[in-house]
């Protein structure tokens, strides 16, 4: 009685094998990548912060970013200005941003600022650190992290107070460029 087996079976029975050992493979180190793992994560040349993600909702950004000063509000100079990059950069709008600004300040209208808006990648992370330099002036230093490259800009920017308490912004300055 012979036990041979057809050649040809074995063969595909191995080669289906080693085919599905190489697709699993592949899977992992896709995951792995995607994911990053270890030393091999694809390295952005510090374009990125450790602190970046892609965040759900622009709520949930400000929340889980270390770096951003949340909503910010109109108690203070330092929360005007959070509030100001907050809008900007997280509600992407000219109209709630100019709401921030004192009605009579030489600044651009809700429109040019949507302008302005409209040419960042949707993405872009900020972080803000503000600094009072006198009465009613303050240095803010936004870092702006886009997909692909990073942006610091230095800004003088003065505050007002309206008749109904709320701190306005009055001006705002490039400095040094």
């Amino acid at each position: 009685m012979s036990t041979r087996r057809p050649v040809g079976k074995g063969l595909t029975y191995a080669g289906l094998g080693l085919v599905a050992v190489g697709v699993v493979g592949l899977a992992g180190w896709g995951i792995t990548a995607l994911v990053g793992g270890g030393d091999d994560a694809a390295d952005f040349g510090g374009l990125v912060p450790d602190t970046a993600t892609a965040a759900p909702t622009a709520a949930a950004a400000a929340a889980d970013d270390p770096c951003s000063p949340g909503e910010g509000d109109q108690l203070s100079g330092e929360g005007v200005i959070a509030a100001l990059e907050h809008r900007y950069y997280l509600l992407r709008s000219g109209e709630l941003v100019r709401e921030l600004m004192a009605p009579d300040a030489p600044l651009p209208d809700a429109a040019m600022i949507q302008q302005g808006i409209d040419t960042v990648p949707l993405g872009t992370t900020h972080c803000l650190e503000v600094t009072a330099i006198g009465p009613n002036t303050y240095s803010a230093q936004i870092t702006e992290v886009r997909p692909d490259r990073r942006n610091e800009f230095k800004q003088r920017i003065t505050t007002t107070t309206a008749e109904d308490g709320r701190v306005m912004i009055r001006s705002i300055e490039e400095v040094g460029a």
